[in-house]
């Protein structure tokens, strides 16, 4: 039996989830709208995402909800302090009262996700036949 996902997985669409506050939010985001494809971008500053859609999330990037934290992020140290281990749990906790701790911002197309350390990760979820990406 197939399992049910939450998390949209047309391959005419890429959700974008990010935070839009960051340098590296926009430059995703920018790249993501250069695709042929629908975008459904997710300002963490606006909107919250379940629990369950980001175990989700974390499972289709193979990592645990825990490592999408930053956890050197000032929004974390000065609320919970340095070297803090979490839970799954308590990772939920913190990303649904501190978005903004999301480590790198995610896309998802079809049956691909990516977390974006740098803005051309995004490239990856883009067609090679896009004739409209311009790069900047």
């Amino acid at each position: 039996m197939e399992k049910m996902s939450i998390i949209s997985t047309n391959d005419r669409q890429i959700t974008f989830i990010f935070d839009p506050s960051t340098k590296l939010g926009r430059e995703c985001q920018a790249y993501a709208l250069s695709s042929e494809a629908k975008i459904l971008a997710i300002d963490l500053t606006k909107t919250k995402i379940a629990d369950t859609e980001w175990v989700e999330i974390a499972e289709r990037i193979g990592k645990t909800v825990p490592e999408l934290i930053a956890k050197d992020h000032p929004a974390f140290t000065n609320l919970y302090g340095e070297g803090i281990e979490l839970d799954n749990t308590d990772a939920l906790k913190v990303l649904n009262k501190n978005p903004e701790t999301l480590v790198y911002p995610i896309a998802i197309r079809g049956d691909k996700a990516v977390m974006a350390h740098t803005f051309s990760d995004i490239l990856k979820l883009i067609k090679p036949d896009s004739s409209d990406v311009k790069i900047p």
